[in-house]
């Protein structure tokens, strides 16, 4: 940078400080609008607007969507992101007394380089109902680890790969030591029978278990993405 005889700066190191300032900025405006994203998401799971989430999280225009919920496999497209959310998901979640308040925490948000994708991750802790054959609706924990990507559509961050992996969902009164994962860990809709049928297995599947050895925190949160050097 070349400074004029005045010591102040020089035009075109100006131009390069608000070139600067502008990416920095609209990094920051991205992090809020990805939180925001997330956040609008888990309100709507609370009031079951199921099609408003694929109809209005997720990208309508970008190919390539992809969204994978525990160990159900992984769904390919808006047709296939509809089969979880309104199919799966929705039908499973239709009972009287049923409750999933999601919260989120540690998010780590990496903008891309090509300014225009995003990776995140976020722990979510779930206050939720499990309905029991026997019992009927009962409180339990949950945590799931969200791993996300998003890309800018319109100006707008949205959904493109989706991935929920379940570390505990266990009842209220064994807590996640003794009893770390119930309901199988496998979300398959009201009826087994009527499970969708996923565009391909699993990715990755690793809940916590229990008393019985140590997880492996896995998988990991984006890598640092250094943008001074876009």
């Amino acid at each position: 940078m070349v400074e004029q005889a005045t010591g102040l700066p020089s035009y075109e190191e100006l131009l390069e400080r608000l070139a600067r300032a502008e990416r920095n900025a609209q990094i920051a405006r991205d992090w809020v609008e990805i939180s925001n994203l997330h956040g609008r998401y888990n309100h709507l799971v609370l009031g079951h607007f199921w099609d408003r989430i694929v109809d209005e999280l997720f990208a309508q225009k970008t190919p390539g969507v992809k969204v994978e919920i525990v160990e159900s496999g992984v769904f390919h497209g808006l047709e296939g992101a509809r089969r979880v959310f309104v199919d799966m998901l929705g039908k499973l979640y239709n009972y009287e007394g049923n409750c999933a308040i999601h919260e989120l925490t540690t998010p780590v948000i990496q903008i891309q380089k090509d300014m225009r994708t995003a990776k995140g991750m976020w722990y979510h802790i779930g206050l939720n109902t499990f309905l029991d054959p026997v019992k009927g609706v009962i409180p339990i924990w949950q945590v799931i680890k969200y791993n996300h990507i998003f890309v800018k559509e319109d100006g707008q961050w949205k959904f493109w790969d989706f991935r929920a992996h379940l570390l505990i969902r266990s009842s209220y009164d064994k807590g996640w030591v003794e009893e770390p994962v119930i309901q199988g860990s496998q979300i398959q809709g009201a009826q087994p029978s009527d499970a969708p049928t996923p565009d391909e297995p699993t990715s990755f599947h690793e809940p916590y278990g229990g008393r019985y050895g140590n997880h492996s925190g896995l998988p990991l949160p984006p890598e640092y993405v250094d943008l001074d050097d876009c």
